[in-house]
């Protein structure tokens, strides 16, 4: 699977890349499953999953995934965690998100963050589908007002997310450039870190879920903010085997 030059200059001008059916009906299925079991009963956001399940690790070193991140970016793209939502209809646990820009947490340079949602179901307007603003990345670090996204019990466990995001002031020339962005179980959404983006709460009637996990990204060699919640780190993409020479 490549990505094509018109790939490449959507993402240049917009910020933003869908890439359609990187996983099958069968893995979307699976990592569902992996989800709850790990979520147990506490149906809410998820951060770095990946220390929790094995399954997961192996998402954030998908082969597939990060060669699409490489080709798009041009640098060989490191994981450095990842954060699961359920996007339940009609929980009080999740309260969807605020304008936000995701690089505002990990404070990497311009360019050097790339967030990757992989959809596990049908992303609708109906069921809290992203709502981006395209070309927004361009202007680097805007104002924002956060406040804070989670309420935790005594041992660090997040029992209810907050409206989710550093709560951006969307500048006026874009705020009528909104768009809401659709896409299907298997595929796969890139986005810029400064890109402002922002997902309603899940309210559908039909759609009991929007279960999507946003995989974290560093260009190799740049520097990023661990966080004292998240602790982010480097996950190892074993993609290199060193060969032992004997004599």
């Amino acid at each position: 699977m490549k990505l094509t030059n018109k790939d490449k200059n959507f993402w240049k001008n917009n910020g933003y890349l869908v890439v359609k059916n990187v996983l099958n009906e069968k893995q979307c299925q699976e990592f569902k499953k992996e989800a709850h079991r790990v979520a147990e009963k506490n149906i809410t956001i998820i951060p770095n999953i990946y220390r929790k399940s094995k399954k997961f690790l192996s998402l954030c070193k998908n082969k597939k995934i990060l060669q699409l991140a490489d080709n798009l970016i041009g640098h060989r793209m490191i994981p450095i965690g990842d954060i699961f939502f359920f996007a339940k209809s009609g929980s009080n646990k999740e309260s969807g998100s605020v304008p936000h820009q995701d690089n505002y947490a990990q404070k990497a340079e311009y360019g050097a963050f790339v967030a990757c949602a992989v959809a596990f179901d049908d992303a609708l307007e109906e069921n809290g589908a992203l709502r981006v603003y395209p070309g927004s990345h361009k202007l680097g670090e805007v104002k924002c007002n956060p406040k804070p996204n989670f309420i935790m019990n005594k041992k660090g466990q997040i029992i209810k997310a907050l409206p989710i995001g550093n709560n951006c002031v969307v500048p006026k020339k874009f705020k009528n450039k909104e768009i809401i962005v659709e896409f299907k179980k298997g595929d796969i959404f890139f986005f810029h870190g400064h890109l402002i983006h922002y997902a309603k709460k899940n309210i559908s009637r039909k759609l009991k879920f929007r279960r999507v996990i946003y995989l974290k990204l560093i260009k190799n060699g740049y520097a990023f903010w661990p966080g004292w919640n998240e602790k982010r780190a480097l996950i190892d993409r074993d993609d290199f085997k060193s060969k032992m020479i004997i004599k």
